[in-house]
């Protein structure tokens, strides 16, 4: 059933959309890949139906779109909008709330047993909360690709970024290293790629995803929206970048490194290797995501090493829970706290 919410004291109402119409509102605006039409099938891979797609309209005009898809944690429902809304119009603090007023009503007539949205704000307001699980970012850093040539890319770089990259990939192809392509590898050899990703996460103290999460974004995705880059030294893999592409833009969206690269700058040079890969191929930007935020300290150490790439943070919008029923919500904040106090206490 079509219908639209709108409330008194604003214009602006809230209605869905096919993905048809969501792909014609946002136009030639630069939108993350999350929310275009080809992730769809990424998320139903992983068990993540889509909710729906909404446009959020003043007088018939797109001002902004949004697409929201299901997720759960600790038996609870909720709904995540990944780099989204996509704003067309002006955003400002009342449009955010007004949207997410609007979008709290719909999806609470849809679905009563969702708890929360996840989705992203500029501005923090108070029906926002930080977030239950995972963390977020608002501030990367983005490789310009518009110069084209290595040479003019580097020399738009702040000078130890120019010099590292240089020194990088010297360093790389003095030890042998060769690197390439790898798009579309077998499944069989992804897992001998996949290996390093479990090598960076024992070294930097994270729990990698599944091997089937990178595997199925590459298979779902394709290969216009979604690339594989390796090194290799002996022909053993030693660092890769999973890129996504939409339009103009391209993101390292997951990266993994062996230990031994660091004696030959392998993860550098392979960044630089895909940024010039990506402007000889039209892209204008190289986004190295999630340099820095102060909602999350821990980032700090990662924005220090992207940083050298351009002389500028970007700032974008942060993620966000949204309570759809307060109460509910409020009990998995607690119990949240009571696990990590619990764990305190054991040491763990």
């Amino acid at each position: 059933m079509t219908h639209a919410f709108r409330t008194t004291s604003r214009t602006e109402s809230l209605r869905p959309i096919s993905a048809r119409d969501m792909r014609l509102a946002i136009g030639c605006t630069p939108a993350p890949i999350e929310q275009l039409e080809p992730w769809e099938a990424y998320e139903a891979s992983q068990g993540h139906p889509l909710f729906g797609r909404y446009v959020y309209e003043n007088e018939g005009k797109p001002v902004a779109v949004v697409a929201l898809y299901r997720y759960e944690v600790a038996g609870q429902r909720f709904l995540w909008a990944k780099h989204g809304p996509v704003w067309l119009k002006e955003q400002s603090p009342e449009r955010e709330a007004h949207l997410r007023s609007l979008l709290v009503r719909e999806v609470r007539m849809k679905d009563s047993r969702i708890i929360f949205v996840r989705m992203h704000a500029r501005y923090r307001a108070a029906d926002t909360r930080e977030l239950l699980s995972t963390i977020t970012y608002d501030r990367t850093y983005v490789i310009d690709l518009r110069p084209r040539t290595p040479e003019a890319i580097a020399a738009a770089m702040p000078k130890d970024g120019r010099r590292g990259v240089k020194r990088a990939a010297r360093v790389a192809a003095e030890a042998g290293c060769v690197l390439t392509e790898e798009t579309g590898l077998s499944r069989q050899a992804f897992d001998e790629v996949y290996a390093v990703m479990v090598n960076t996460a024992e070294r930097d103290g994270f729990r990698p995803h599944p091997s089937e999460v990178y595997w199925d974004m590459l298979r779902t995705l394709g290969p216009e929206h979604a690339r594989l880059f390796v090194l290799r030294r002996d022909g053993a893999p030693h660092c890769w970048d999973l890129v996504t592409v939409a339009g103009r833009a391209s993101v390292a969206y997951y990266g993994a490194s062996s230990d031994e690269s660091r004696t030959f700058r392998g993860a550098e040079a392979l960044d630089w290797f895909v940024a010039c890969t990506m402007a000889a191929e039209g892209k204008d930007t190289f986004d190295l995501m999630g340099a820095d935020s102060a909602r999350v300290p821990e980032l700090y150490g990662v924005g220090r090493y992207k940083k050298r790439f351009a002389h500028h943070a970007t700032e974008v919008d942060g993620a966000w829970d949204v309570p759809v029923h307060r109460a509910i919500y409020a009990g998995l904040v607690h119990a949240r706290r009571a696990r990590h106090l619990l764990r305190d206490r054991l040491g763990l």
